[in-house]
């Protein structure tokens, strides 16, 4: 249990290193066509709209991933508890 509980602490700290990079850096960039210059727009909002694409998707993955490690957890007390109420059966 003690390495599924790990797991889940690596998957949950992950998850909120992702979410604060997203929410602190990648979200904040406001590149776009009007800064790449005029030769450069359709570039530059393709890059802008990538870039969102990426901070969406970084965030739907840390959530996910916050929700696998509250299962990875759950999972392992539950398999500890019917553990405990075996042993307690057999003795």
């Amino acid at each position: 249990m003690v390495a599924v509980h790990g797991v889940a602490d690596r998957l949950r700290a992950a998850a909120e290193l992702i979410d604060d990079a997203v929410g602190a850096h990648l979200a904040r960039l406001t590149f776009g066509g009007a800064g790449a210059g005029r030769a450069y727009a359709a570039r530059g909002d393709a890059l802008r709209a990538g870039l969102q694409r990426l901070a969406a998707e970084l965030s739907q993955w840390s959530r996910a991933s916050a929700a696998v490690a509250v299962a990875l957890r759950a999972s392992a007390d539950r398999y500890a508890d019917a553990e405990l109420y075996a042993a307690r059966r057999i003795a």
